[in-house]
C-alpha cells in the first residue's frame, strides 16, 4: 500500500513505532468502570439520604428529635456495640462470598463460550489481562478481609474500623460488578479479541532494547502465535459462516505484515533464523532445507508464515464464504504494495508467488467469479509496482520492480494458456485485458519493459490452434484492437502496426463484428454489479476515431468493402 512521501521521522523510526504499539495494548475504556460505578453509588446515596430524611421528619412529628439525627447516625456507624458488629459481619461474609462467585461463574461461562466460537486463545488473554486480575484480585481480598475481621471479633477486642472498612469494601465490590460485567463483554467483542491478539504479537515482533531483546526464541513463539490464533479465529468464523468475524481476522493479519515489514529491518540478526520449534510446524515442516536458508537468507519467515495462513483460509473461503477469498486477494496485494514501497522484493515475491497459488487454486474448481476477482486485484498490483518508487531506492531497485510487473504479466499469460485449456475462456479474455491495461500503462510512462509486455500481450492466445478455437477468443482481438487505438492516439503507428500483424489472419466477417462492437459500445459502467465497474471493451470517442485507420490496414476487409468501414 503506497504510503505518502511525507512521512515523518518520527513514523519511520522503528522504535517510535514499537512503543506506540504498546501504548495501544493497555490503553483501557475508563468510561466502562466510572459511569455505571458512580451512577450506582449516587443513586444508592440518594436513597439512603431521602430515607434518612423520611426518618428526620417522622421523629419531629413524634416530637422525639433527639431519637433522630445526623449526631447520632454517626455515632451508630462509628460506635457499633459487639452484637452490631457480629450480625454486620455475618452478612458482610455471605454477600462478599456471593459477589465473587457471582463474577467468577459469569465471567468463565462467557470466556468458554467465546473460545469455543473464537479461539481456545481467549481464555489465556483473559485470565492474563491486567484488569481483571486486579478486578478479581479485589473481590478474593475484600472476602480475605471480611473473614479476618469476623474471625477477630470477641468479648475483649470490637474492631470497629474494621467493620466499617468491611461495610465499605462490599459497597465497593457491589458497585464493581455491573463496571465488571461490562469489562467483560467489551473485552471479548470480537475486534477487540482480534485487536489484542495482534497487537501482542506485533510487541513481540518489534524492535526493542535491553535484556528482552535476546529473548529472541521466545519472542519468536509469541508472533507465531499470534498469527496462527489470528488464522484460527478467521478459520471457525468461516466454518461458522461468520462473515464480518472472518473478515477481522484476515484484514489484521494484513495490518500485521504491514507493520513488521515497517520495523523488521531493525531486528536483531537472530530474528530471521528460524530455529526446530518453528521448522516442525505444518507451514514449515514440508520445506526443503534450501528453501528453509532462502527464507532466512531473504528474511522473509514471518511473512511466509503469515502467507501459508492465507493460502489456508483462501482454500476454506472457496468453499464456505467466496467474498473472503477477495478480501484476501486484496490484503495480498497491500503486502506487497508496502513490501514494494519499502522495496522489500522478497516480500513482494512472496505475494507475487502467492497470487499464482490463488489463481491455481480457483482454476482447479473452475470458480470463474473468483478469478476474476482475484485477477483484478493482481492487475493492481502490477500497475503500481510499475508506476511506483520505492522509499528507500537502492542502486536497480526501480529497474527490479519494473521486472516483477513484467514477471506478473508472464504468470497471467501462463494461466490464460491453462484457462484456455480448461474451457475457461472468459478468464483468458480477461487476462487479455488486464496484460493490455499494464502495456497502456507502460506505454505511457515510457518504460522501458513496454516492448516485452506488448511480447507477452499478443502471446495471450497463441494457444488457439484451429480455426474453431480461434473464435473463441473475439475478446482477446478486441483487447489488442483497444490497445492498437491507444498507440495511434499518441502516433505510435509501428506499434499499432504490431497488433495488426498479429491478427492479420483474423477472418474479415470476425474483424468487421469486432469493429461493430467496439464502435457501438458507448457506455463506460457495465450494466451489473462488480468490482471493476466499467466496460472491457468500451473506448473514448478519440480511440473510436482511430478504428477506421486500425482496419483500414486489413486487405480482407478492403475486398469485402465492409460497411463498418464507411461508417467508421
Amino acid at each position: 500500500m503506497a504510503t505518502s512521501s511525507s512521512t515523518s521521522a518520527g513514523e519511520r523510526n522503528p522504535m517510535a513505532r514499537a512503543g506506540r504499539y504498546a501504548q495501544r495494548r493497555i490503553t483501557l475504556p475508563l468510561a466502562t468502570w466510572s459511569l455505571p460505578f458512580l451512577a450506582i453509588l449516587t443513586i444508592a446515596i440518594l436513597i439512603f439520604l431521602s430515607s434518612f430524611w423520611l426518618d428526620v421528619i417522622t421523629a419531629a412529628l413524634d416530637d422525639h428529635n433527639d431519637e433522630v439525627s445526623a449526631k447520632g447516625l454517626l455515632h451508630s456507624v462509628l460506635y457499633q456495640d459487639l452484637d452490631q458488629a457480629r450480625n454486620t459481619l455475618g452478612g458482610l461474609g455471605e454477600v462478599m462470598a456471593a459477589v465473587l462467585g457471582l463474577a467468577l461463574t459469569v465471567s468463565s461461562i462467557i470466556v468458554q463460550l467465546a473460545a469455543t466460537r473464537f479461539t481456545p486463545h481467549i481464555t489465556s488473554l483473559f485470565f492474563r489481562a491486567r484488569t481483571n486480575l486486579l478486578v478479581l484480585g479485589f473481590f478474593v481480598t475484600c472476602n480475605v478481609y471480611v473473614l479476618w475481621v469476623n474471625f477477630s471479633v470477641g468479648d475483649t477486642y470490637l474492631p470497629r474500623w474494621g467493620v466499617l472498612f468491611s461495610m465499605l469494601l462490599m459497597t465497593a465490590s457491589l458497585l464493581l460488578l455491573f463496571p465488571y460485567f461490562a469489562y467483560v463483554f467489551d473485552f471479548l467483542d470480537p475486534e477487540k479479541i482480534v485487536g489484542r491478539i495482534m497487537d501482542d504479537g506485533l510487541a513481540a515482533a518489534t524492535p526493542i532494547r535491553g535484556r528482552a531483546a535476546m529473548a529472541i526464541e521466545a519472542r519468536q513463539s509469541r508472533a507465531v502465535e499470534a498469527v496462527e490464533h489470528l488464522a484460527n479465529v478467521g478459520l471457525n468464523a468461516l466454518q461458522q459462516k461468520d462473515k464480518g468475524i472472518a473478515s477481522d481476522a484476515v484484514d489484521a493479519l494484513c495490518e500485521f505484515g504491514i507493520r513488521y515489514g515497517e520495523t523488521k529491518a531493525a531486528m536483531r540478526q537472530g530474528w530471521h533464523r528460524i530455529p526446530r520449534w518453528n521448522r516442525q510446524s505444518p507451514d514449515f515442516v514440508s520445506l526443503s532445507d534450501d528453501a528453509i536458508e532462502d527464507l532466512r537468507r531473504r528474511t522473509t519467515w514471518l511473512e511466509w508464515k503469515i502467507m501459508r495462513q492465507y493460502q489456508m483460509l483462501f482454500g476454506e473461503g472457496l468453499g464456505q464464504i467466496k467474498d473472503t477469498c477477495y478480501l484476501i486477494a486484496i490484503d495480498t496485494r497491500r503486502l506487497g504494495e508496502a513490501a514494494a514501497h519499502r522495496g522489500d522484493l522478497h516480500a513482494l515475491d512472496l505475494s507475487i508467488k502467492f497470487f499464482n497459488t490463488y489463481l491455481r487454486a480457483t482454476i482447479n474448481a473452475s470458480d470463474i467469479r473468483t478469478a476474476y476477482n482475484i485477477l483484478h486485484q493482481y492487475r493492481q498490483l502490477a500497475e503500481l509496482v510499475l508506476q511506483h518508487e520505492p522509499e528507500d531506492p537502492g542502486e536497480g531497485t526501480q529497474e527490479r520492480l519494473e521486472q516483477r510487473a513484467l514477471q506478473i504479466a508472464k504468470f497471467m499469460r501462463y494461466y490464460s494458456a491453462i484457462c484456455y485449456q480448461r474451457g475457461l475462456t472468459f478468464i483468458t479474455e480477461v487476462i487479455a485485458h488486464d496484460v493490455g491495461t499494464l502495456c497502456q500503462l507502460a506505454f505511457h510512462n515510457d518504460l522501458r519493459i513496454h516492448d516485452e509486455l506488448l511480447e507477452v500481450f499478443l502471446a495471450v492466445d497463441e494457444r488457439a490452434e484451429t480455426q474453431e478455437q480461434e473464435k473463441t477468443l473475439r475478446g482477446v482481438r478486441r483487447a489488442q484492437v483497444k490497445l492498437a487505438t491507444t498507440y495511434l492516439r499518441k502516433g505510435r503507428e509501428d506499434l499499432a502496426r504490431t497488433i495488426s500483424n498479429d491478427m492479420r489472419d483474423e477472418p474479415a466477417d470476425r474483424l468487421t463484428s469486432i469493429w461493430n462492437e467496439l464502435r457501438t459500445l458507448d457506455t463506460r459502467e457495465f450494466w451489473e454489479v462488480n468490482d471493476r465497474g466499467s466496460n472491457f471493451d468500451y473506448l473514448t470517442p478519440e480511440q473510436k476515431r482511430q478504428l477506421p485507420v486500425f482496419f483500414g490496414w486489413f486487405p480482407a476487409l478492403e475486398e469485402q468493402g465492409s460497411e463498418g468501414g464507411g461508417e467508421g
